[in-house]
């Protein structure tokens, strides 16, 4: 049967999408290695010049322009300075043109960016070729980590457009919206093989939409057969990193994440957190507070394919952050916990498949429904609700989770639906597995790392 959810057909579609190809993608994924993919051309159709834009033209191609009015590119040359834009009502069109940097240094392709003091609307960047930055795309408001809460919006991003554009091995992040950033929409977007998230949502961003994009093989940087080396007390260590998700959302609000087909990405699809407030002693002058949870957001319609985890609400709620020299307050010492946040989140109409656990819950409010679950890896959960510490510590387990009308195909499990630390008025109905009804029953705890990031830790 299908399930029709908003804008897509998801049932029929969905197996269709992760059949023999994406199964092939997990053996390449689960050897840990990032999957090769070609990169396409920008569409042709909308390559026509808006009026009264101005030639950016190949003589200016090793220059860092800053664009301050509506502008376009010479496809047939590479622009190697990139672009800064801090002028409303600007749009860059890169018309197929490829914007690179050979050099690999901490660059930013196409900034977006303003004093915090000053309002940014209408700006639009499309048709564009990023590929080597630090970011390949960022917006950005200047000086925010010393903005004061409760004024954070007062001069407020709107109408900020990213579209049908390409973004290619950054080695950070591929589109990064940066902290206290509003009203940015990355639609169209097709973003591979970043070293970091494919797509970062920054703590106090809020109100933005990631829509109809491609999110695949990110996050693969740290993935290393022979691990990432740190030294503790002149001491060289090892550790296994488990790389970086397609979409991050950290301590970001009211975003819409719909329609888009996020595969192959080293830790998984969507993680939902809170980030503890890291280098509060190491880096003082990189740490600032975060003030919000990943709360209220909505995500629906996706295909996520192919790795550890689907979509993971609180995913740092039972996580060992050590390593990350936090701010926020611990409540337990050994491992170092902090609470997580990422309550009230809408997760509808997704299809799933070819992952260890599709939807992780290990925060309050969360509302998971309709969503479609397909051939798993090895004993494959479709929903886990649940968190280690915050329950048995603070006898706060998880609580009103809304588990509704999902449908899940595993033929590896029968019971996909599972809880973990006990759970709080939870609300389920019309759930099915392998085409019986299905309700939640008690299960095992996933494995929590040894630290953040960390599979395991070594010395050589």
């Amino acid at each position: 049967m299908e399930q029709r959810t908003g804008h897509r057909t998801v049932g029929r579609r969905f197996r269709v999408q992760v059949g023999a190809a994406v199964g092939a993608l997990a053996l390449v994924v689960a050897a840990g290695c990032v999957p090769p993919s070609a990169e396409r051309a920008v569409d042709p159709a909308p390559l026509i010049v808006d009026p009264g834009s101005q030639l950016i033209g190949c003589d200016q191609a090793a220059d860092r322009v800053v664009v301050t009015a509506s502008a376009h590119l010479d496809p047939t040359c590479i622009y190697t300075g990139g672009f800064d834009i801090s002028t409303s009502g600007v749009v860059l069109d890169c018309r197929g043109a490829h914007v690179e940097d050979p050099e690999g240094d901490d660059r930013i392709g196409i900034l977006v960016t303003a004093p915090i003091t000053v309002a940014l609307s209408d700006v639009t960047v499309r048709n564009c070729f990023v590929k080597g930055f630090l970011n390949n795309v960022r917006v950005s408001r200047e000086g925010f980590k010393s903005l004061v809460q409760g004024s954070e919006y007062d001069a407020p991003f709107t109408n900020i457009t990213i579209e049908n554009t390409h973004l290619y091995e950054s080695r950070g992040v591929g589109a990064y919206v940066d902290g206290y950033v509003t009203g940015v929409t990355l639609r169209g977007l097709e973003i591979k093989r970043a070293g970091s998230t494919g797509v970062y949502l920054e703590a106090g961003s809020k109100d933005n939409v990631v829509e109809d994009s491609t999110i695949a093989f990110n996050g693969y940087k740290e993935v290393k057969p022979e691990g990432q080396a740190f030294i503790i007390n002149g001491i060289e260590f090892r550790y296994q990193s488990t790389g970086r998700e397609g979409i991050a959302v950290d301590g970001s609000r009211n975003n819409i994440i719909r329609r888009n087909w996020i595969a192959g990405n080293s830790a998984g699809g969507i993680f939902l957190y809170k980030n503890c407030g890291e280098f509060a002693t190491t880096q003082p002058a990189q740490h600032w507070d975060r003030w919000y949870g990943a709360d209220d957001n909505l995500i629906e319609n996706n295909v996520i394919t192919t790795g550890p985890t689907g979509i993971w609400v609180g995913s740092r709620m039972a996580e060992n952050t050590f390593p990350m020299d936090c701010s926020d307050p611990t409540y337990v010492t050994n491992p170092s916990v902090a609470l997580d946040e990422a309550a009230n989140n809408v997760i509808r109409g997704n299809a799933l498949g070819y992952l260890s656990y599709g939807i992780r819950v290990e925060d309050d409010g969360t509302r998971v429904e309709g969503n479609t679950f397909g051939s798993g890896v090895g004993p494959a959960l479709a929903v886990v609700v649940g968190t280690k510490y915050r329950t048995t510590e603070l006898d706060r387990p998880v609580a009103g989770t809304e588990l509704t009308a999902n449908t899940a195909n595993l033929p590896t499990n029968s019971a996909p639906f599972r809880w973990i630390w006990e759970h709080a008025s939870t609300a389920e109905s019309a759930n099915t597995a392998n085409g019986a009804p299905s309700v939640l029953i008690e299960g095992t705890q996933p494995p929590i790392n040894p630290f953040i990031f960390a599979i395991r830790i070594w010395t050589p």
